[in-house]
């Protein structure tokens, strides 16, 4: 079976799968905008029409999106099937983050001044952007790399009480009903509040966030020898700085954040104050900075799983950074910078049906890497791992661009094909 043939019936497949959560009225005009979605490097509607031999007016594609025939949730439910089906795992770890996409325009939806924390001495502290919650799985790839997978993706509006944390919390909501395997959920210390760490908890989920380096942590309290009247103790003696310092340190070399890295681990089971006295997992990690000599400040990282070493925790939290370069691919690779459509529930739609682009092509880049042809698309790159910028430049060589059809199926005026112009005959 060729390469060709191997990426139509892969695709094929997938593609089925995802069709469950899409009107059969609409899944032709479906399939078409996630083709051209895979095959359109840029965030516009009308590129991905045209990178495509479309079949239909534009008009079909545009009722799509506009009408709202289909779900979002849907579509994000029968997507992360799809992982689950090619990525078969014991244990399902979806990692939460946001991302600012900077705007110009004021009509824009949900765009307003927000709070700048990347801290880029390029840019201020304020930024007029909009700002996008995005729920990803982690996956480790072929060569045991950890990558994150889009799956569902919420603008936070301009006004109102909905902030970023009951986004994410509806986030994760509509989706753990797809699966009946346990949830491990990574996020960053924005994301560690108890309105958000608590009700995932209670709904029998596994979470790991770095946290404040102040937060307030307690022993584990001591039970008395005799039974004493009242409720019992919840919590013990509180951790000081020193006795922090005083816990047994771990040097070890760790491979997290793409290199491997000295770092230095403590670790105990305490009980955190904010979260109502449940007890976690806490690790302290330093890391070894090599061009100072010297020890970084200490990071502390909370989990709700008590029963695993400090080395499992900083190497599972290791992976929630993948969203990082998945927020750079998607705005600059892959459209978001681009998404310009007038009301948030098109740009979320829309938002979505590249998210299953970028996903399918990351999915193909694992499936077929052994056949890749590598020194045809990228010869720099042999012996690299394939990425999904790579297949999706693979994919724009193989399909075609404008569909030819497109004039005579067109009942606009616009997509008229002209009239050819024949040259002047020569004369003597």
């Amino acid at each position: 079976m060729s390469l060709s043939e191997r990426t139509r019936f892969y695709l094929s497949e997938w593609i089925n799968i995802l069709l469950i959560a899409v009107p059969l009225r609409s899944q032709a005009s479906f399939v078409e905008l996630l083709c051209g979605c895979m095959v359109s490097p840029e965030g516009w509607v009308t590129r991905a029409i045209s990178a495509i031999d479309s079949k239909k007016h534009w008009t079909t594609y545009y009722k799509l999106l506009e009408r709202g025939s289909l779900r979002t949730v849907r579509l994000a439910r029968a997507l992360l099937r799809l992982v689950i089906a090619v990525l078969p795992c014991d244990m399902l770890t979806l990692v939460l983050d946001d991302t600012l996409v900077m705007r110009c325009s004021e009509k824009a939806p949900g765009v307003a001044w927000r709070r700048e924390h990347s801290g880029k001495t390029n840019r201020p502290r304020n930024v007029w952007a909009q700002c996008i919650v995005t729920l990803a799985v982690s996956v480790l790839g072929s060569s045991g790399i950890g990558m994150a997978l889009p799956i569902v993706s919420r603008l936070v509006p301009q006004r109102g009480n909905t902030n970023k944390l009951k986004i994410a919390l509806a986030l994760v909501r509509a989706i753990s009903g797809v699966t009946d395997k346990p949830i491990r959920v990574l996020f960053d210390s924005w994301f560690m509040r108890a309105r958000l760490v608590l009700p995932l908890l209670r709904r029998n989920m596994h979470v790991i966030g770095q946290a404040r380096i102040d937060t307030a942590l307690f022993q584990l309290p001591v039970m008395p020898k005799r039974l004493r009247r009242g409720r019992p103790r919840t919590y013990g003696e509180r951790l000081s700085k020193e006795a922090i310092e005083a816990l047994p340190a771990t040097e070890l070399s760790l491979p997290v954040y793409g290199q491997e890295q000295r770092v230095r681990l403590r670790s105990m089971i305490a009980v955190v104050r904010f979260l109502k006295g449940k007890p976690m997992r806490a690790v302290w990690c330093q890391f070894y900075d090599e061009k100072r000599q010297c020890w970084t400040r200490a990071r502390l990282m909370l989990a709700s799983e008590t029963e695993l070493d400090a080395q499992t925790v900083v190497l599972l939290y290791a992976r929630r950074w993948a969203i990082e370069p998945l927020f750079h691919n998607l705005k600059r690779w892959f459209g978001f910078n681009n998404l310009w459509q007038q009301t948030r529930t098109v740009l979320e739609l829309w938002m979505q049906i590249r998210s299953c682009a970028w996903t399918l092509t990351q999915l193909l880049s694992l499936a077929i890497a052994d056949a890749f042809p590598m020194d045809t698309i990228a010869p720099w790159r042999v012996g690299q791992p394939v990425t999904a910028g790579l297949v999706a430049q693979w994919l724009r060589r193989e399909f075609t661009g404008l569909a030819l059809g497109l004039a005579e199926l067109a009942k606009c005026w616009k997509f008229r094909r002209p009239e050819p112009r024949h040259a002047p005959a020569a004369t003597g």
